[in-house]
């Protein structure tokens, strides 16, 4: 768990008590304020599940001038093509930061009948868990460009495969640009570790089991209205019953996720509660994680369905709507 920092802030310098737009009121009481003669600060912030994962740019911040030890994974990917963004990367990233692949790194081999990104095979995802450095001590901070849902997809991933500390950047590189963050173009590497993951630490569902939440109203679609259901575009479409929750909805103005009583607000609207059991799809496994982290930040665990819809419509026998 990070702590808040002692000493003089160093080149990683971050100036909390200024926020791009409206203050956030999601990071209440104290924070963190740069002071050339004790450097000295707290940061609390409004539930415990929140602080369980995500971490904010002033908390990030404090921890890395601190000199405390982060794997600081970049998950950046060009939405346009729905592709990784490794140019975006050596361009420049949060220092200390290693680039992952949500393709190569992040998913296994498509068979066209699994789905777009299934799961990694465990052998393989344990040799780039190690290659990253990430071990039992480590605090582990994903993050991409604002908005996205890719570094969710390493968020849920690395905790099915049983890494417990691993927190999500709140706003993403914006929120970091914002509060002073600095980008760097050096490359990082870490000493490889020797962790063992252990595979099925978060729930997913199959396809078998997926009408059983659909008719009970517990499925929920992360993609785009438009995507869900428009009967003139023939890329729409949803599996039967399920009710839309499009990732906008999820995000204030500036980027952040929303605070908890919005949230509720959100997913209450579709018929979700503190004791629902929900489980949620996208296209590809990548935006549906997404919203499997904004419902653990309400201490609902959600089930993802991996394969989501690019499986679901690889068997002509599993209905659409449309």
């Amino acid at each position: 768990m990070f702590r808040g920092a002692g000493g003089r802030p160093g080149r990683l310098r971050v100036t909390p008590i200024l926020w791009c737009g409206a203050r956030s009121d999601k990071y209440v009481t104290t924070v963190f304020v740069p002071d050339p003669g004790t450097a000295r600060g707290e940061h609390t912030v409004s539930d415990a599940a929140r602080e369980a994962h995500l971490i904010s740019p002033v908390d990030l911040g404090t921890a890395l001038a601190s000199g405390q030890d982060v794997v600081l994974l970049d998950v950046r990917h060009t939405q346009a093509s729905d592709s990784a963004d490794p140019d975006a990367f050596r361009a420049g990233h949060i220092p200390g930061a290693q680039f992952v692949d949500i393709d190569d790194d992040l998913a296994g081999t498509s068979t066209g009948a699994n789905g777009a990104r299934p799961l990694p095979e465990p052998d393989v995802l344990e040799q780039k868990v190690r290659r990253w450095g990430i071990d039992a001590r480590t605090p582990v901070v994903v993050y991409g460009a604002t908005r996205s849902p890719a570094p969710a997809r390493a968020w849920w991933l690395l905790r099915w495969a049983g890494v417990e500390s691993v927190r999500l950047l709140d706003g993403g590189l914006d929120g970091w640009a914002c509060h002073g963050g600095l980008l760097t173009s050096a490359e990082t590497t870490r000493a490889e570790s020797r962790f063992e993951i252990r595979p099925g630490r978060l729930p997913i569902v199959e396809a078998i089991a997926v009408p059983d939440f659909a008719a009970r109203g517990q499925l929920l679609d992360a993609r785009p209205a438009a995507r869900f259901s428009d009967p003139t575009n023939p890329a729409a479409g949803h599996i039967p019953d399920a009710r839309n929750v499009p990732l906008p909805e999820l995000f204030d103005a500036r980027g952040y996720l929303k605070s908890e009583p919005d949230l509720l607000a959100v997913f209450g609207a579709r018929g979700i509660g503190p004791h629902s059991r929900p489980a949620t799809y996208c296209g590809s496994g990548v935006a549906a994680a997404l919203e499997v982290l904004a419902l653990a930040l309400l201490d609902i665990p959600a089930h993802l369905y991996v394969g989501s819809l690019s499986e679901w419509a690889a068997d002509p026998a599993r209905k659409l709507v449309r």
